[in-house]
């Protein structure tokens, strides 16, 4: 059932965080987590006066190509132990589903500590994460950007310039990546102790790209690097390499799409994997086609199966930004878990038919649907 907002409710649910996520300190009067509690809504299942079960859903937006839609953050998944495999979440799931429907949210993303838990309930991984570790030897072939120049600031003197640049990325063909309210920003502010803050400029004064980062001891760790061309790419690199005295290792969680390696005359010095990150679901796929940029002037798409979201399942006619439900069999076919991974994911429809995530009726160009970039940098 949804939790009321009161502080009988507020001391169940963080008695129950604190259980189940091994907090140190009681977070009842912690302004981290209240922030995030009060732009959220609550889930739980009491037995005998006693909260067994959470979900807390947060309410965003992300980008989709040009557009924006609702999107349900879920987070603080939580039982005790003696009511965990019980079916508590499972009761939560569907009710919060059916809910965020009813809002209107398309979109559900979440962190998950278990795949397989969460693929039961529709969602599908579509965000990994490319990892940097660059041994601060391997800054000597990096050539400097001498051009320009780079600010370092607090979050106070540079908030204005940092929030243009990230509204500016959004624009750049996203698809998932949030929409940060000025709450949220300043939540990771907060949340993210003695963090670092760098904008760079061209040499008209205009800022091109900013930087994100903390020391860890022997590690520069850099939380996001957003740029919108090469030069301030290289001018923000540049100004890392004037740290390699200070540091034994530059470690970054970037995009799957970054590239920074291109701009080290030698890579092999430089270690980069790719790992799982955040996984998706559809919960309105009527309110999301519409905003898909697809290469085809009208297309059936059938959604198979969605047992938690069964208004989903059926065929869908996607003519010229519209969509409605028709009764015809679809040109391309595939269960929710398919389509969450195939539209908001980096799935493609050649490796979705491979895989048997996809079937279709009939040949189709490989970019039908035109895939976006993410740059994925929060979490829930």
């Amino acid at each position: 059932m949804k939790l009321t907002r009161d502080q009988n409710s507020l001391k169940a649910i963080t008695g129950l965080i604190e259980y189940a996520f091994k907090k140190q300190q009681p977070i009842i009067d912690d302004s981290l987590f209240l922030s995030r509690y009060e732009h959220a809504d609550c889930y739980g299942v009491y037995q005998d006066d006693e909260l067994t079960n959470l979900v807390m859903a947060n309410h965003f937006e992300i980008q989709l190509f040009n557009q924006r839609v609702k999107m349900a953050g879920v987070g603080y998944v939580a039982s005790y132990p003696e009511y965990r495999g019980k079916g508590g979440i499972s009761t939560i799931m569907l009710e919060l589903l059916s809910d965020l429907h009813q809002k209107g949210v398309a979109v559900s993303q979440l962190a998950p500590f278990s795949e397989d838990f969460y693929r039961q309930f529709g969602y599908e991984p579509t965000s990994r994460r490319k990892t940097y570790r660059i041994p601060a030897l391997a800054f000597n072939y990096l050539t400097s950007e001498k051009r320009g120049s780079v600010k370092r600031g607090s979050w106070q003197q540079l908030e204005s310039e940092i929030k243009k640049l990230y509204q500016r990325l959004l624009m750049q063909q996203q698809v998932g990546t949030v929409v940060r309210e000025d709450w949220w920003w300043e939540r990771l502010n907060h949340y993210y102790a003695h963090r670092f803050y760098a904008v760079a400029f061209d040499e008209v004064g205009e800022a091109k790209g900013y930087l994100i980062y903390r020391m860890q001891g022997a590690t520069l760790l850099v939380d996001e690097l957003v740029y919108e061309d090469v030069f301030a790419l290289r001018k923000l690199l540049t100004y890392l390499k004037a740290h390699v005295s200070s540091f034994e290792e530059f470690l970054y969680h970037a995009p799957v799409h970054e590239r920074i390696e291109k701009c080290f005359r030698e890579q092999e010095a430089l270690s980069i994997t790719l790992e799982p990150y955040m996984m998706s679901r559809i919960i309105d796929i009527e309110q999301l086609l519409p905003h898909f940029p697809i290469c085809q002037k009208e297309i059936i798409i059938e959604v198979t199966e969605d047992q938690e979201c069964p208004w989903n399942v059926g065929s869908w006619l996607v003519s010229q930004g519209t969509c409605r439900k028709v009764q015809q069999a679809g040109d391309i076919k595939a269960s929710i878990l398919g389509w969450s991974e195939l539209l908001l994911g980096e799935l493609t429809l050649t490796e979705g038919i491979f895989l048997g995530k996809v079937t279709t009726s009939k040949d189709f160009d490989t970019d039908v649907f035109p895939k976006g970039q993410q740059s994925f940098y929060d979490y829930f």
